[in-house]
């Protein structure tokens, strides 16, 4: 009997329990009425691993605007929000050189002209001191103080502007003392760091002294007085009677957080998947597995698994090694097939459940989850996509999904109209695939989405249904 017939033949039994087994007589049948997922719990328990819950550190650039006024910053956001930098928006980002930033170490890159590299790396007070004390046995410095906020500058003549501040050696290069202008705005860009509150620019008063270095500096210079060294209460306490409108906008919040459309859309496309294809293969040295790639569309691409409930095939007498290889390897193909096939389908379903989830606290989980990464944001129909229209569209869309029936949803004109939102690869992106079980009739897939666990059961009919253990 050839392989094709076999094929016919094995399939036949799995998916018709009163085909006489021929192939396995001295195989007891089964209870009938067992559920055919009753030995899932078994089946998770044997590949039960330590949730890894990878951790995006990310790096964010926005732009700061005062109202009433043309002065705008780029807002550097560091380590997924915690803190953030300004600087003038007359500079050009270089988005892709920060893609890989990391709590550890990182770099920001920008031009106007020329380029500007900043670079950090978490270090101990001990450690800075003693790269200074080397610095300076190479090196002319030529700029030392410290700040009130504890931040301590370093500055070497023909090498950089070196800052530590809340645990991290900063290094700025790429300036000139020979422009005045451009050397404070270096210097500002450092002095600016400082924690964020709620993701946002709270500290007014230091926004207020940043603005205030960069538009004064060099005509306080020529007085022979260093803004840059100022106390940021005495600073503003000189100009208290001058202040000019957009300083007591600064005051009043009178700013807003606008996002840079173009930084996250070179993001997106960034993190799509890059996976290389390893052709599919059956093995049987510790158990019935596969190795190679297994697409699943949104859920990602599954390099290994096991292959469970093909007892028909596993136990055959009649049946080489080589035929239960060639058989089940077929099954496996068609299988990937078919889920491709159906891939949008099982997409809609994976996001629905998720998206379900938010609807009690949909701003929570748009900052919790950053979905920034895999909204189009560019397809958003706001005049100026700021952080506070975005967050009301999100509320309205979130409002919009939660009157639709729930039995009526999926395949709902307002659900398909949200999903045009989501790019499906930048999505696919927050997706680690672990591990996968194919069996006849159902597929177990165990991943992480978004940092959390999550196992999944594919039916025969590409129903996508959430396992809860």
């Amino acid at each position: 009997m050839n392989t094709e017939e076999l094929e016919q033949v094995a399939m036949s039994k799995t998916y018709n329990d009163h085909v006489p087994d021929w192939l396995t007589e001295s195989i007891p049948k089964e209870d009938g009425n067992k559920h055919i997922f009753d030995e899932v719990p078994d089946i998770l328990a044997r590949h039960a691993r330590e949730d890894s819950h990878t951790l995006f550190c990310e790096n964010d650039f926005s732009y700061l605007r005062i109202k009433d006024d043309p002065w705008t910053w780029h807002l550097l956001k560091l380590f997924n929000g915690q803190y953030g930098m300004v600087l003038d928006d007359e500079y050009i980002m270089d988005y892709s050189a920060s893609l890989t930033n990391s709590q550890l170490f990182g770099a920001f890159s920008f031009r106007k002209g020329k380029e500007f590299l900043l670079e950090y790396r978490r270090a101990s007070l001990e450690e800075f001191v003693r790269q200074m004390q080397e610095l300076e046995d190479i090196f002319s410095l030529v700029e030392h103080f410290e700040t009130e906020r504890n931040q301590k500058f370093y500055e070497y003549e023909n090498d950089a502007i070196y800052c530590y501040q809340n645990g991290y050696i900063f290094r700025l290069s790429g300036y000139t003392r020979n422009s005045i202008c451009e050397y404070f705005q270096m210097y500002t860009l450092l002095l600016s760091f400082t924690s964020l509150e709620k993701r946002e620019y709270r500290n007014h008063s230091l926004l207020k002294y940043v603005y205030l270095v960069e538009k004064h500096g060099l005509d306080y210079l020529y007085k022979g007085i260093d803004l840059r060294k100022q106390r940021i209460d005495t600073l503003i306490e000189n100009y208290k009677d001058i202040l000019d409108v957009v300083t007591f906008s600064i005051d009043e919040y009178r700013y807003f957080e606008i996002l840079d459309i173009d930084y996250y859309i070179s993001k997106r496309k960034n993190s799509y998947p890059k996976t290389e294809y390893l052709p599919l293969e059956i093995d049987n040295e510790n158990g019935w597995s596969f190795k190679g790639s297994f697409r699943l569309g949104l859920l990602g691409t599954y390099e290994e698994g096991e292959l469970a409930q093909f007892e028909e095939i596993f136990k055959s007498s009649e049946l080489k090694e080589r035929e239960k290889k060639e058989l089940l390897f077929t099954m496996v193909e068609e299988k990937e097939q078919e889920c491709l096939e159906k891939k949008d389908y099982i997409a809609s379903q994976i996001l629905l459940q998720y998206f379900k989830k938010c609807l009690k606290d949909p701003l929570g989980s748009f900052h919790a989850d950053r979905w920034i990464d895999f909204l189009r944001v560019e397809k958003l129909s706001l005049q100026e996509v700021s952080v506070e229209t975005l967050e009301n569209w999100i509320v309205e869309r979130m409002k919009i999904l939660e009157n639709v029936q729930e039995e009526n949803i999926q395949n709902s004109e307002e659900w398909h109209k949200f999903l045009d939102y989501i790019d499906m690869l930048a999505f696919q992106a927050k997706v680690l695939p672990q591990y996968l079980t194919i069996t006849p009739l159902f597929l177990i897939v165990e991943c992480e989405i978004l940092g959390k666990k999550n196992n999944y059961i594919i039916t025969e009919d590409f129903e996508v249904l959430e396992w809860s253990d």
